[in-house]
Protein backbone atom coordinates (compact mmCIF):
# COMPACT_ATOMS: atom_id res chain seq x y z
CA UNK A 1 0.00 0.00 0.00
CA UNK A 2 1.27 3.21 -1.26
CA UNK A 3 1.63 6.12 1.53
CA UNK A 4 0.08 9.15 0.95
CA UNK A 5 2.15 12.37 1.10
CA UNK A 6 0.46 14.80 4.42
CA UNK A 7 -0.51 18.04 3.24
CA UNK A 8 0.59 19.37 5.92
CA UNK A 9 4.61 18.54 5.05
CA UNK A 10 3.26 20.45 2.03
CA UNK A 11 1.75 23.45 3.85
CA UNK A 12 4.66 23.76 6.60
CA UNK A 13 7.83 23.96 3.32
CA UNK A 14 5.24 26.77 1.65
CA UNK A 15 5.07 28.67 5.10
CA UNK A 16 9.07 28.26 5.44
CA UNK A 17 9.58 28.68 1.83
CA UNK A 18 7.58 32.33 2.11
CA UNK A 19 9.35 33.16 5.62
CA UNK A 20 12.36 33.06 4.12
CA UNK A 21 11.35 34.84 0.96
CA UNK A 22 9.80 37.80 3.32
CA UNK A 23 13.01 38.06 5.37
CA UNK A 24 15.47 37.95 2.08
CA UNK A 25 13.80 40.91 1.25
CA UNK A 26 14.23 42.60 4.01
CA UNK A 27 17.35 42.27 4.59
CA UNK A 28 19.49 41.67 1.70
CA UNK A 29 19.02 45.38 0.38
CA UNK A 30 20.55 46.35 3.72
CA UNK A 31 23.43 44.12 3.51
CA UNK A 32 23.92 45.21 -0.49
CA UNK A 33 24.04 49.02 0.36
CA UNK A 34 26.35 48.60 3.39
CA UNK A 35 28.87 46.36 1.27
CA UNK A 36 28.84 48.04 -1.72
CA UNK A 37 29.40 51.47 0.07
CA UNK A 38 32.23 49.74 1.78
CA UNK A 39 33.59 48.04 -1.65
CA UNK A 40 33.24 51.57 -3.37
CA UNK A 41 34.76 53.75 -0.63
CA UNK A 42 37.90 51.60 -0.29
CA UNK A 43 38.53 50.88 -4.31
CA UNK A 44 39.92 52.79 -6.83
CA UNK A 45 37.12 53.34 -9.88
CA UNK A 46 38.33 54.46 -13.16
CA UNK A 47 34.81 54.71 -14.73
CA UNK A 48 33.73 56.94 -17.97
CA UNK A 49 31.83 60.32 -17.43
CA UNK A 50 28.58 58.84 -18.48
CA UNK A 51 28.72 56.18 -15.14
CA UNK A 52 29.56 59.32 -12.90
CA UNK A 53 27.26 62.42 -14.24
CA UNK A 54 23.74 61.99 -15.36
CA UNK A 55 23.43 65.24 -16.66
CA UNK A 56 25.35 64.20 -19.95
CA UNK A 57 22.33 62.46 -20.60
CA UNK A 58 19.82 65.01 -20.39
CA UNK A 59 17.01 64.61 -23.08
CA UNK A 60 18.17 61.63 -24.50
CA UNK A 61 16.38 58.04 -24.68
CA UNK A 62 19.09 55.62 -23.73
CA UNK A 63 18.74 52.01 -23.79
CA UNK A 64 21.55 50.45 -21.65
CA UNK A 65 22.75 46.68 -22.14
CA UNK A 66 24.82 44.41 -20.79
CA UNK A 67 25.38 41.07 -19.40
CA UNK A 68 23.87 39.54 -16.27
CA UNK A 69 27.24 38.57 -15.12
CA UNK A 70 27.41 42.22 -14.28
CA UNK A 71 24.26 42.59 -12.47
CA UNK A 72 25.60 42.51 -8.56
CA UNK A 73 27.15 46.31 -9.75
CA UNK A 74 23.99 47.50 -11.59
CA UNK A 75 22.51 49.34 -8.47
CA UNK A 76 24.86 50.88 -7.10
CA UNK A 77 26.62 51.86 -10.71
CA UNK A 78 23.76 53.66 -12.10
CA UNK A 79 21.60 54.73 -9.01
CA UNK A 80 22.53 58.61 -10.23
CA UNK A 81 20.25 58.02 -12.85
CA UNK A 82 17.06 56.67 -12.03
CA UNK A 83 16.63 53.68 -14.50
CA UNK A 84 13.70 51.63 -15.71
CA UNK A 85 14.11 47.84 -15.86
CA UNK A 86 12.92 44.23 -15.86
CA UNK A 87 13.01 42.07 -12.99
CA UNK A 88 12.05 38.19 -13.44
CA UNK A 89 8.88 37.19 -11.87
CA UNK A 90 10.19 34.55 -9.19
CA UNK A 91 11.52 34.73 -6.25
CA UNK A 92 15.07 35.68 -7.19
CA UNK A 93 13.52 38.28 -9.10
CA UNK A 94 11.81 39.51 -5.94
CA UNK A 95 14.50 39.67 -4.09
CA UNK A 96 16.21 41.99 -7.03
CA UNK A 97 13.38 44.23 -7.45
CA UNK A 98 13.74 44.90 -3.68
CA UNK A 99 17.52 45.85 -3.99
CA UNK A 100 16.82 48.11 -6.54
CA UNK A 101 14.00 50.20 -5.52
CA UNK A 102 15.80 52.04 -2.89
CA UNK A 103 18.34 52.94 -5.60
CA UNK A 104 15.19 54.99 -7.57
CA UNK A 105 14.80 52.40 -10.11
CA UNK A 106 11.00 51.51 -11.59
CA UNK A 107 10.97 48.01 -11.88
CA UNK A 108 8.78 46.01 -14.47
CA UNK A 109 8.33 42.42 -12.96
CA UNK A 110 7.95 39.75 -15.78
CA UNK A 111 10.54 38.52 -18.35
CA UNK A 112 10.77 35.04 -17.16
CA UNK A 113 12.53 32.50 -19.18
CA UNK A 114 9.88 29.89 -18.54
CA UNK A 115 7.90 30.53 -21.72
CA UNK A 116 6.75 33.14 -24.69
CA UNK A 117 3.42 33.91 -23.11
CA UNK A 118 4.92 35.10 -19.88
CA UNK A 119 7.22 37.73 -21.89
CA UNK A 120 5.41 39.32 -24.64
CA UNK A 121 2.91 41.43 -22.60
CA UNK A 122 5.69 42.52 -20.30
CA UNK A 123 7.51 43.74 -22.69
CA UNK A 124 4.71 45.32 -24.41
CA UNK A 125 3.56 47.30 -21.26
CA UNK A 126 7.39 47.78 -20.81
CA UNK A 127 7.88 49.81 -24.13
CA UNK A 128 3.84 51.91 -23.82
CA UNK A 129 5.17 52.95 -20.04
CA UNK A 130 8.66 54.63 -21.95
CA UNK A 131 6.75 55.96 -24.93
CA UNK A 132 5.20 57.99 -22.21
CA UNK A 133 8.43 59.11 -21.04
CA UNK A 134 10.47 62.66 -22.14
CA UNK A 135 13.43 61.07 -21.55
CA UNK A 136 14.51 57.79 -20.04
CA UNK A 137 17.65 55.53 -19.03
CA UNK A 138 16.48 51.93 -19.33
CA UNK A 139 18.82 49.28 -18.22
CA UNK A 140 18.55 45.47 -19.82
CA UNK A 141 20.67 42.43 -19.52
CA UNK A 142 20.66 40.75 -22.76
CA UNK A 143 21.53 37.28 -21.72
CA UNK A 144 19.15 37.14 -18.61
CA UNK A 145 16.96 35.76 -17.04
CA UNK A 146 18.79 32.42 -17.80
CA UNK A 147 21.94 32.78 -20.44
CA UNK A 148 23.53 31.68 -22.22
CA UNK A 149 25.85 33.47 -21.09
CA UNK A 150 27.62 35.95 -23.46
CA UNK A 151 24.33 35.72 -26.22
CA UNK A 152 22.62 38.93 -26.95
CA UNK A 153 18.89 38.44 -26.73
CA UNK A 154 17.31 41.17 -29.36
CA UNK A 155 14.67 42.43 -26.28
CA UNK A 156 17.19 45.29 -25.56
CA UNK A 157 17.19 46.16 -29.65
CA UNK A 158 13.70 45.54 -30.37
CA UNK A 159 12.98 48.18 -27.02
CA UNK A 160 15.44 50.75 -28.62
CA UNK A 161 13.63 50.32 -32.03
CA UNK A 162 10.06 51.01 -30.88
CA UNK A 163 10.67 53.81 -28.29
CA UNK A 164 13.72 56.07 -30.69
CA UNK A 165 16.06 55.29 -28.00
CA UNK A 166 19.72 55.00 -28.89
CA UNK A 167 21.88 52.07 -27.20
CA UNK A 168 24.85 51.91 -25.01
CA UNK A 169 27.22 49.24 -24.47
CA UNK A 170 27.79 49.05 -20.81
CA UNK A 171 30.47 46.94 -19.07
CA UNK A 172 31.56 46.76 -15.31
CA UNK A 173 35.15 44.65 -14.25
CA UNK A 174 37.33 44.92 -11.11
CA UNK A 175 40.59 42.97 -10.83
CA UNK A 176 39.45 41.37 -7.24
CA UNK A 177 36.71 39.26 -6.96
CA UNK A 178 35.18 36.34 -6.60
CA UNK A 179 32.15 34.65 -8.77
CA UNK A 180 29.19 32.80 -7.51
CA UNK A 181 28.38 29.56 -8.70
CA UNK A 182 26.06 30.41 -11.17
CA UNK A 183 25.23 30.10 -14.76
CA UNK A 184 26.60 33.63 -15.59
CA UNK A 185 29.40 33.57 -13.44
CA UNK A 186 27.90 36.62 -11.07
CA UNK A 187 30.77 38.80 -10.55
CA UNK A 188 31.18 39.84 -6.68
CA UNK A 189 33.46 43.13 -6.11
CA UNK A 190 35.92 42.47 -3.39
CA UNK A 191 36.87 45.52 -1.02
CA UNK A 192 40.00 47.57 -1.72
CA UNK A 193 39.92 47.36 -5.53
CA UNK A 194 40.30 48.79 -9.01
CA UNK A 195 36.98 49.13 -10.43
CA UNK A 196 36.57 49.78 -14.42
CA UNK A 197 33.32 51.22 -15.85
CA UNK A 198 33.60 50.88 -19.51
CA UNK A 199 31.21 52.63 -21.82
CA UNK A 200 30.76 52.54 -25.59
CA UNK A 201 28.07 54.27 -28.13
CA UNK A 202 25.58 55.59 -28.85
CA UNK A 203 24.23 53.01 -31.22
CA UNK A 204 21.38 53.75 -33.56
CA UNK A 205 19.07 51.05 -34.35
CA UNK A 206 18.14 50.53 -37.73
CA UNK A 207 14.51 51.91 -39.05
CA UNK A 208 13.67 48.00 -40.32
CA UNK A 209 12.58 45.21 -39.16
CA UNK A 210 14.25 43.21 -41.14
CA UNK A 211 17.29 44.49 -39.82
CA UNK A 212 17.07 44.25 -36.20
CA UNK A 213 18.64 40.95 -36.07
CA UNK A 214 21.82 42.00 -38.10
CA UNK A 215 22.45 44.83 -36.03
CA UNK A 216 21.68 42.98 -32.94
CA UNK A 217 24.53 40.58 -33.95
CA UNK A 218 26.93 43.36 -34.74
CA UNK A 219 26.30 45.06 -31.04
CA UNK A 220 26.87 41.09 -29.41
CA UNK A 221 30.28 40.99 -31.32
CA UNK A 222 31.00 44.99 -29.60
CA UNK A 223 29.74 43.81 -26.28
CA UNK A 224 32.03 41.13 -26.41
CA UNK A 225 35.41 42.72 -27.47
CA UNK A 226 34.46 45.40 -25.05
CA UNK A 227 34.20 42.32 -22.66
CA UNK A 228 37.51 41.53 -23.49
CA UNK A 229 38.97 44.76 -23.30
CA UNK A 230 37.52 44.82 -19.69
CA UNK A 231 39.70 41.65 -18.63
CA UNK A 232 42.90 43.07 -20.19
CA UNK A 233 42.74 46.37 -18.63
CA UNK A 234 42.22 44.69 -15.39
CA UNK A 235 45.12 42.70 -16.34
CA UNK A 236 43.82 39.24 -16.30
CA UNK A 237 42.61 37.31 -18.21
CA UNK A 238 39.76 34.68 -17.19
CA UNK A 239 40.21 31.53 -19.50
CA UNK A 240 36.90 30.13 -18.21
CA UNK A 241 34.72 32.58 -18.90
CA UNK A 242 36.47 33.19 -22.41
CA UNK A 243 35.13 29.61 -22.82
CA UNK A 244 31.44 30.71 -22.75
CA UNK A 245 32.48 32.95 -25.75
CA UNK A 246 30.93 32.12 -28.96
CA UNK A 247 32.85 29.89 -30.35
CA UNK A 248 33.17 31.86 -33.16
CA UNK A 249 34.15 35.02 -31.61
CA UNK A 250 37.93 36.41 -32.06
CA UNK A 251 39.93 39.00 -30.21
CA UNK A 252 39.46 42.36 -31.52
CA UNK A 253 43.05 43.37 -33.32
CA UNK A 254 44.49 46.44 -31.86
CA UNK A 255 46.58 48.89 -32.83
CA UNK A 256 49.91 49.65 -31.77
CA UNK A 257 49.92 52.96 -30.07
CA UNK A 258 46.30 51.13 -28.31
CA UNK A 259 46.58 52.51 -23.82
CA UNK A 260 44.15 51.21 -21.63
CA UNK A 261 43.01 54.52 -20.43
CA UNK A 262 41.22 55.26 -24.38
CA UNK A 263 38.33 52.95 -22.74
CA UNK A 264 37.47 54.54 -19.62
CA UNK A 265 38.59 58.47 -20.31
CA UNK A 266 36.47 60.85 -21.69
CA UNK A 267 35.87 64.53 -21.44
CA UNK A 268 33.29 66.96 -22.20
CA UNK A 269 29.28 66.77 -23.00
CA UNK A 270 27.59 63.79 -24.75
CA UNK A 271 27.64 65.62 -28.04
CA UNK A 272 31.27 65.73 -27.41
CA UNK A 273 31.58 61.80 -27.50
CA UNK A 274 30.94 60.95 -30.81
CA UNK A 275 34.75 60.81 -32.13
CA UNK A 276 35.51 59.23 -28.61
CA UNK A 277 32.81 56.68 -29.44
CA UNK A 278 34.20 56.10 -32.66
CA UNK A 279 37.84 55.86 -31.70
CA UNK A 280 36.54 53.10 -28.48
CA UNK A 281 35.09 51.21 -31.32
CA UNK A 282 38.37 50.91 -33.45
CA UNK A 283 40.69 50.30 -30.52
CA UNK A 284 38.86 47.68 -28.10
CA UNK A 285 40.48 47.07 -25.16
CA UNK A 286 43.64 45.75 -23.73
CA UNK A 287 46.77 46.60 -22.29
Amino acid sequence: MLRRRRPWRKRIKRFVKRALLWLAVRITPVIYRAYLRFVWYTSKIRGHPLAQKPELLKEHRVVAVLWHQDVFLVPWLWRLYRPITIASTGDSGEVIASILRPFGFTVFRGGSSKGRRRRKPILWQFIEYLKTQQRFVAGITVDGSSGPPFRMKKGAVFIAAKTGACIYLVRAWCRYRFHLPTWDRTVIPLPFNQIYILIQGPFEPPYEDSELEKFKNQLEKKLLDLTYGSFLVAKSLPHKLLKLFPPDWRPPQLPPDWHPSQLYNGEGSLEAKAGFAEEMRSTVAGT
